[in-house]
């Protein structure tokens, strides 16, 4: 995408439950644009939940949609933020949609600050295994190179819940002061 002024996307990546979805929103209220939640995306196009899609055409489906979906996405003129999936990067069509028209943030945190914040009954990748804090852990070791290849910016999200209530308000202002220090992000 050609800088014509309006600025690039912002694409939120990282692991579930580091609150892509709730920093997103808080985000592009703060940028004021649009907000779209690339999960979200993915379960209006295949009309069901992301469970369902898991069980009926397995994991590839899912990333299938997603590639899709992210596409589509960052396709749009107008700038957006975007909460990516948190196995976006798993798919190398993906890590190469991102490189370029997005300015790309891995909210980047623990293995058990994650499975605080994170219902495995509605995550496919954590439903069935009886450890959901190792298997965080080992998406964590398998992703990270990933994300760090994707990240314009790396924000660790733990200090920012540390004794203050709006942690999410804080994340979202502390990714508009990295954007803005990147240029050409914002118009």
């Amino acid at each position: 995408m050609a800088d014509d002024g309006a600025g690039r996307h912002v694409v939120l990546v990282g692991l579930m439950g580091v609150g892509k979805s709730t920093v997103g929103r808080r985000l592009a209220r703060e940028l004021e644009r649009p907000f779209a939640d690339a999960d979200e995306q993915v379960e209006l196009r295949a009309g069901r939940a992301i469970p369902a899609i898991f069980r009926a055409g397995g994991e590839e489906e899912f990333r299938r949609l997603e590639t899709a979906v992210l596409a589509d996405l960052l396709d749009r003129p107008d700038p957006l933020v975007v909460a990516a999936g948190g196995g976006v990067v798993a798919r190398e069509d993906n890590r190469a949609l991102l490189d370029g028209p997005a300015f790309v943030v891995w909210l980047r945190a623990s293995a058990a600050f994650l499975v605080e914040r994170t219902d495995p009954a509605h995550r496919p990748l954590l439903a069935s295994d009886p450890d959901p804090e190792g298997a965080l852990a080992r998406l964590l070791v398998e992703r990270a190179p990933l994300y760090e290849a994707v990240a314009d910016a790396v924000v660790d999200v733990e200090p920012f819940h540390d004794g203050d209530d709006k942690p999410k308000r804080l994340l979202a202002r502390h990714i508009v002061e990295l954007a803005r220090a990147a240029g050409g992000v914002l118009a």
